[in-house]
């Protein structure tokens, strides 16, 4: 299957566009700043059971409600754009060098405040459960290291390797070297996405956690009986994690990060989000944010309101 490019222009141009990104991504409302000189080129292709979408498409905003059925996974590479992209955990930078993980039925809106081009890799649901899994969890993101930028360049050439050839063979070999590149990009941004057989186990207590990140019940104790499973098995489960934290440091952390993204977008006190998020005192708080952030909670949020760019100027370090 070649490479399909299509040419988006002007108010109706913004119109077909929507319908584009609906049939090739994810359906989701775009408004565009300025529809009468809207501008967008998208282009696809199918490699393997992987389709590559490259955008290249006038400011705008764009919205997801969740509708879409949970298992697909959507990458996005922000090859020339400085946006960002808010979901229900917080705001991560869409930019050169970074990786954003959108798993489906994850609600978000997306800001590109200038022409950005952009990069989207879509995996089938099927192909997330099979190889993948890890990856069906909340959006989030991460920089790429050096290696990971120079995998990053190749997707587009493989793209364009994939749509000029008709030969069923060579085909099966193009997508056997995107695999291999694409195994290699999230194992070295995100580590080991394709999990052990703890890895359903540590998920669905994750997805707990960021559920009741504000409840007094939430403990290693109340998931084990959620997930009726015995508290060493849950230890176990978040034994090889990448993240490093066991069951109650993971919900710790979390909870620290919550704290950090309201400090920043709620008016709350430090005292009022230290009880929101059971912790223990206000100086408990205080002094496990200073540990982890480097900064005390006032800091946090001075640093925030003077450089005037808030969740974006802080999102990497969360």
């Amino acid at each position: 299957m070649p490479v399909l490019t299509h040419h988006f222009s002007g108010p109706r141009g913004l119109h077909d566009f929507r319908r584009a990104v609906r049939r090739s991504l994810v359906s989701q409302a775009v408004e565009a700043r300025d529809p009468a000189g809207f501008r967008a080129r998208l282009s696809t292709a199918d490699v393997g059971p992987t389709r590559l979408v490259s955008v290249t498409v006038a400011a705008l905003h764009a919205r997801q409600t969740g509708q879409r059925s949970p298992g697909g996974v959507f990458l996005l590479l922000g090859a020339k754009a400085d946006g960002r992209i808010r979901h229900r955990f917080g705001v991560e930078p869409v930019v050169p060098g970074r990786l954003v993980v959108v798993p489906g039925g994850e609600p978000f809106e997306v800001d590109y405040p200038a022409v950005a081009k952009l990069l989207f890799v879509v995996l089938p649901p099927v192909l997330v459960e099979a190889r993948y899994a890890a990856l069906d969890a909340a959006i989030r993101s991460a920089p790429l290291d050096p290696a990971g930028r120079a995998l990053g360049r190749q997707l587009p050439h493989l793209m364009t390797a994939a749509g000029a050839t008709e030969d069923p063979a060579r085909r099966r070999d193009l997508a056997s070297v995107f695999a291999v590149v694409l195994d290699l990009l999230l194992d070295g941004t995100l580590g080991d996405t394709r999990g052990g057989p703890h890895l359903a186990l540590r998920l669905a207590a994750e997805r707990l956690v960021e559920d009741h990140l504000t409840e007094p019940d939430l403990s290693v104790a109340w998931l084990a009986s959620q997930l009726a499973v015995s508290v060493r098995q849950l230890h176990r489960a978040f034994a090889d994690n990448g993240h490093g934290h066991g069951p109650a440091g993971y919900i710790r952390l979390r909870r620290l990060q919550a704290c950090a993204r309201d400090l920043i977008g709620s008016p709350m006190s430090a005292s009022e989000l230290a009880y929101r998020y059971q912790f223990a005192s206000a100086s408990h708080f205080g002094a496990a944010f200073r540990a982890h952030f480097g900064s005390s909670p006032g800091r946090w949020r001075a640093e925030a309101a003077a450089d005037g760019h808030g969740f974006d100027s802080v999102a990497a370090r969360l």
